[in-house]
């Protein structure tokens, strides 16, 4: 499947009409892959627009689709999109589920990139519950792929959630590490906002140890 998140509303309306009518013109013939794809498309496009039930609906239709053709890395993405909504809805319990999913279907196809992505979905559930423990193993499985692929951007975000986690845990000096390390990457990627929000963390986290 060839899925790209629009990136403007104008082209996400264009894309849409576009996935309809190839929706419609596969309905027509009966070709189940290209009716999936259409599916998953629109459930990317909705899911954009933060229409999460019509997305929750098109990743369903497409997750049906790819059972029946064995599509295995198909049902891999549309479990993992099916997580990110329940995620959005704060249906932790569900999304871990769909994530769950996804992961093992990814590690028996060997998929280290998205396996990377799981891993960091479960690590923000896990944190979210405070489930510190979890929340590390997974944030360092996930890191220890991204750093594989040289993926500046996440790699940054994985040091900031677990400068946030040793921080909770009160390992002020390895919250300290992690945070230097996320701003060094998003100080040489030029990520404003993130750069302020790790110095944020820091000067906050040295008032901390102060007061320690």
């Amino acid at each position: 499947m060839s899925r790209i998140p629009p990136k403007s509303l104008s082209e996400m309306e264009n894309i849409e009409e576009k996935y309809k009518k190839k929706l419609e013109m596969e309905e027509k013939l009966g070709r189940k892959e290209g009716m999936a794809d259409a599916y998953g498309n629109l459930g990317i496009i909705y899911l954009t627009l933060g229409h999460l039930d019509n997305a929750e609906e098109m990743f369903k239709k497409s997750l049906e689709l790819e059972e029946e053709l064995a599509d295995k890395e198909g049902m891999a993405s549309d479990y993992g999109y099916l997580g990110t909504i329940y995620q959005t809805r704060s249906n932790l319990e569900q999304a871990e589920i769909m994530y769950k999913k996804s992961l093992e279907i990814n590690q028996s196809l060997g998929r280290k990139e998205g396996m990377a992505t799981i891993y960091g979905k479960l690590g923000e559930i896990y944190y979210t519950r405070r489930d510190l423990d979890q929340a590390e193993d997974m944030f360092k499985k996930s890191l220890e792929v991204e750093e594989t692929a040289d993926k500046k951007g996440a790699i940054a975000t994985i040091y900031g959630y677990l400068g946030d986690i040793y921080r909770l845990k009160n390992n002020w000096n390895q919250a300290e590490e992690m945070y230097n390390k996320g701003l060094k990457i998003f100080e040489a990627i030029g990520s404003e906002h993130m750069i302020e929000i790790m110095r944020t963390m820091l000067t906050n986290l040295k008032m901390k140890k102060k007061q320690s």
